[in-house]
C-alpha cells in the first residue's frame, strides 16, 4: 500500500510540473528563467561587451501566457515599463554592469548578436521589496530582448595634454581648447551633440559617452545639463575639442550624485559633434 501510494503521489507531482513546464525554458540557480525566440548567429555576449538591444519589459500580474508575444496583446499595454522600439533607438551599456533594468545581465549573458530572448525575471532580481518607478514592490518581470550588436567595450583615458594654462572666466568655470573647430560657436537655444568622458580631480571616471558609443543630444542654455556645460560648450564650435573644469557651484554643490562626491570640481573632456 506504502509502494502505491507513494507511486500515485509521484504520478501526481509529474502530472503537475508537466501542466506547469513550458518546452524550451531554461531556469537558471538564482530563478531567472529564458526561453529563446530566435538564437543569433553572432557574437557571444559575455560580462564586458559593449551590447546594444531593442527591448520591450511589462511587470507580471498574472502568470498566464508568460512565453507568448505581449507586444501584440492589448490588454497588457497598462503593463509596459519600457519599450525601445516606439522610437526606434536600442539601448546601449556595458554588460554586467547593472546599468540596465536589474536581472537582465544575467539573462542576456550567453545570447548570440541577432538572437530574440524572453526572460521572466523573479522580484527578487529585480526591484525586490522596494520597487521602483512604475514596478511595484515584490514585482516580477517580463523583459524581451532582441540582441542587435555586441563589441569590445571602449575604455576611456583622461587626455593628455601639455602643460597649458586654463582660460578663467567670471563665474569661475575653466577650460582648455584642445582643438578648435570650424564655424561659429555654439550658442543658447542651440540643440548641440557631444561627446564626454568625466573625471574626479584624482583621475577618477565618473562617466563617459565614449564608453557607451552613445553622444548625447540636449538644447543649450536651457537647464538640461549642468550650469558649467550650458557656459563651457559657447567657447566651442563644431568639431572643436575641449576640457571643462567645473567648479561645485556649476556643477551638484553640496550634492553628492552617483559617483560624485558633494563638493566636487568635475573634469569634462568634451567633444563638440554638431550644432542645430
Amino acid at each position: 500500500m506504502k509502494t502505491l501510494a507513494a507511486l500515485i503521489s509521484v504520478l501526481i507531482i509529474s502530472l503537475i510540473t508537466a501542466c506547469n513546464s513550458e518546452p524550451g525554458v531554461t531556469t537558471n540557480e538564482s530563478g531567472l528563467k529564458y526561453k529563446d525566440d530566435l538564437s543569433g548567429e553572432g557574437r557571444i555576449a559575455k560580462d564586458g561587451d559593449l551590447i546594444s538591444i531593442h527591448f520591450i519589459g511589462w511587470i507580471i500580474q498574472d502568470s498566464t501566457n508568460l512565453y507568448t508575444d505581449w507586444s501584440t496583446d492589448s490588454t497588457r499595454i497598462s503593463s509596459v515599463i519600457g519599450n525601445s522600439y516606439i522610437r526606434n533607438q536600442p539601448v546601449k551599456f556595458v554588460l554586467g554592469e547593472q546599468a540596465f533594468i536589474k536581472g537582465t545581465d544575467e539573462g542576456i549573458s550567453g545570447m548570440k548578436q541577432g538572437g530574440k530572448r524572453t526572460m521572466i525575471i523573479p522580484s527578487q532580481l529585480a526591484y525586490g521589496e522596494k520597487g521602483v518607478g512604475p514596478v511595484p514592490p515584490n514585482t516580477d518581470l517580463k523583459v524581451f530582448v532582441e540582441l542587435v550588436e555586441v563589441k569590445d567595450k571602449i575604455v576611456v583615458e583622461m587626455w593628455e595634454l601639455d602643460t597649458q594654462e586654463p582660460t578663467a572666466t567670471e563665474s569661475g568655470l575653466k577650460y582648455i581648447m584642445v582643438e578648435q573647430g570650424e564655424g561659429e560657436n555654439a550658442a543658447t537655444g542651440n540643440v548641440v551633440t557631444v561627446h564626454y568622458s568625466g573625471f574626479l580631480q584624482d583621475g577618477t571616471k565618473f562617466d563617459s559617452s565614449v564608453e557607451k558609443d552613445e553622444p548625447i543630444t540636449f538644447a543649450l542654455g536651457n537647464k538640461q545639463v549642468i550650469p558649467g556645460w550650458d557656459e563651457g560648450i559657447t567657447y566651442m564650435k563644431k568639431g572643436s575639442k575641449a576640457r571643462l573644469i567645473v567648479p561645485p557651484s556649476l556643477a551638484y554643490g553640496d550634492m553628492a550624485v552617483g559617483k560624485i562626491p558633494a563638493n566636487s570640481t568635475l573634469i569634462f573632456d568634451v567633444e563638440l559633434i554638431d550644432i542645430k
